[in-house]
């Protein structure tokens, strides 16, 4: 929320590129995930081509390995082959030779019967001989080779022997300690890379390796993977297609596994090039989104100098008028429509300084006669009051009480009735609050106690309203204080703070809930008031010389009666002033 609120409170520039790049974000990501997907798709049908061609290298190979497995089979049955190995020593020798001749036929058939096939051999130790497709007739023994080719094995589960970097087939036919003779077929590795290398593509790499790692034949691989290949072949699912990471680069990798030759195909392809052509497409698609953007600053520049520049001043002159200041005059070159608004604004401002003119000095005249008027509503009743107490004191003959009351109550007319300004200081207002009391305690004799404070030295040259204080004293007489027979008590205190000047006045009275908050009701009315007199009266003339922060704040008081706090505000140059003082 609070990020929502701040982006709504930037300026109009900022907010029309972001909402620019907003907009262009998702269009950014949309062409993003479309280059992802079709980097999927493409990876997907590379995998899928090295699949098939894994399977289809690796179905040639069964089917070529399976076909010559068996003819090796069948030439356990050989007639010739059977007779040379038992009788060769008691044949004629033109049937021997014509045997041998067959034989040499066969093994040639046998070496033809597949492109994988190197060499195919017959070796029969009764004659000391070898027949070979290789040879043009009978050759010598090799017994070492023999003895290598004579292990038991399965041919449909390891059909493979490897000896001295050679790879051979071989069938055995049982005797009683060595083999009768043996047929055996050679593989050609460099048929199997040519072949394996045909089903390749570009900067791909492929290998034939044997299940224990006896034999491996490869296409074209590099001999740092060649190293790292072993190690990972215990992690990498056969018959799938996979990711992996080798010599620190990233392979596509296809495996297929046949049993029939105990051996494993697998492919890599750097994940790179099959990502390349994508990556032309992801380059554009960045090089739009940077377009874009420069797009959207040049836009927003222009809709500155258009827009934002012209209302960014009649904002501006806006807020100095908001500030009391009119003497603008916008001068705009153009008549479009930011030219009509600067018109209408200059009109504007020259119309409110008129008429804030014309309301300030009527507003003046009202304050001035508010004022007269307030101050000519004293309640006149403690006039009647106090002729009444020169009368009785004069039938009594108390002339020294006679002689008090009218020096008080000169001070009392002087001060009321002087001419001139309508502020005093705080001093002068105090001591007229005083002479008041100092009469009604005459009047009322000791049934009420005044306890008037003196004024404090730093604010007794605080310049305030004229009879601010003897109203508020004077509704404490008359509302509460004049009907108690005894123990009345007055309290008048003086106060200054850093920012205000607080004047307490609080009898011991009663008042009630609903008294208190008519009073109230009473004081933040707005309506005129007929007859405002005591507390409306000075509350009213606080608040036009101060403002809403003056006035009178009323509670129940600690001695049971009304508090009034009579609170003026100190302005910087009165409390200045004050220091200056003291």
């Amino acid at each position: 929320m609070r990020l929502i609120k701040r982006i709504g409170s930037l300026p109009i520039l900022p907010k029309l590129a972001l909402t620019f790049l907003i907009v262009l974000t998702p269009l950014f990501y949309i062409g993003l995930q479309m280059g992802e997907s079709g980097s999927d798709i493409v990876r997907d049908e590379i995998s899928n081509s090295l699949a098939s061609r894994t399977e289809l290298y690796m179905d040639l190979l069964d089917s070529d390995f399976d076909r010559t497995i068996r003819l090796l089979g069948e030439y356990m049955y050989d007639e010739d082959l059977m007779k040379l190995s038992t009788s060769s020593e008691v044949m004629p020798v033109i049937d021997r030779t014509y045997a041998v001749l067959r034989l040499k036929n066969r093994m040639d058939q046998l070496s033809r019967s597949s492109s994988f096939v190197k060499n195919a051999m017959a070796f029969i130790p009764g004659m000391n001989r070898m027949v070979s497709s290789k040879e043009n007739s009978i050759s010598d023994f090799d017994n070492e080779l023999f003895q290598a080719l004579s292990q038991r094995q399965n041919n449909y589960a390891e059909p493979f022997l490897v000896w001295k970097g050679r790879i051979f087939i071989s069938m055995p036919y049982p005797g009683e300690n060595e083999p009768l003779f043996l047929v055996a077929v050679e593989i050609s590795s460099t048929q199997l890379s040519s072949k394996l290398k045909q089903f390749m593509q570009d900067n791909s790499m492929a290998a034939l390796v044997s299940n224990n790692m006896e034999w491996a034949v490869s296409g074209e691989f590099d001999q740092v993977l060649s190293n790292e290949l072993p190690d990972k072949l215990d992690t990498i699912e056969v018959d799938g297609t996979q990711i992996i990471n080798l010599n620190h680069i990233q392979y596509l990798f296809v495996s297929k596994e046949s049993e029939i030759i105990n051996a494993k195909l697998m492919m890599f392809v750097p994940v790179k090039q099959v990502e390349r052509p994508l990556e032309r497409y992801k380059n554009w698609v960045f090089a739009l989104y940077g377009v874009s953007v420069l797009v959207t600053i040049a836009f927003s520049f222009g809709m500155y100098r258009i827009i934002h520049r012209p209302l960014k001043l009649l904002v501006k002159s806006f807020r100095r008028i908001e500030q009391g200041k009119f003497d603008i005059s916008i001068e705009y070159p153009f008549t479009d429509e930011f030219g009509y608004l600067y018109k209408q604004l200059n009109a504007m401002v020259r119309e409110l300084k008129r008429l804030i003119h014309e309301v300030y000095e009527q507003e003046y005249r009202a304050r001035v006669a508010e004022l007269r008027h307030l101050q000519s509503q004293i309640n006149p009743h403690f006039l009647y009051n106090t002729f009444f107490i020169l009368y009785r004191l004069a039938k009594q003959e108390e002339n020294e009480s006679i002689a008090r009351l009218t020096n008080h109550l000169g001070e009392y007319f002087e001060f009321i009735t002087r001419d001139g300004s309508q502020e005093v200081t705080l001093a002068s207002e105090a001591a007229h609050a005083k002479s008041y009391t100092d009469i009604q305690t005459i009047r009322f004799s000791n049934r009420i106690e005044v306890k008037f404070s003196e004024v404090p030295k730093e604010a007794e040259q605080f310049i305030v309203p004229r009879l601010i204080m003897q109203p508020i004293i004077e509704n404490a007489y008359e509302h509460a204080l004049e009907k108690k027979a005894r123990g009345g008590v007055l309290e008048v205190d003086i106060q200054i703070t850093a920012s205000e000047l607080l004047i307490r006045v609080e009898d011991s009275g009663e008042i009630n809930d609903d008294t208190l908050k008519n009073l109230h009701i009473m004081l933040n009315s707005q309506q005129d008031v007929a007859e405002s007199t005591g507390l409306i009266n000075v509350h009213r003339r606080l608040r036009i010389n101060y403002g809403d922060k003056a006035g009178l704040r009323l509670s129940r008081g600690e001695l049971g009666g009304l508090k009034v706090i009579l609170v003026i505000p100190i302005k910087e140059e009165d409390s200045n002033a004050s220091i200056t003082d003291r």
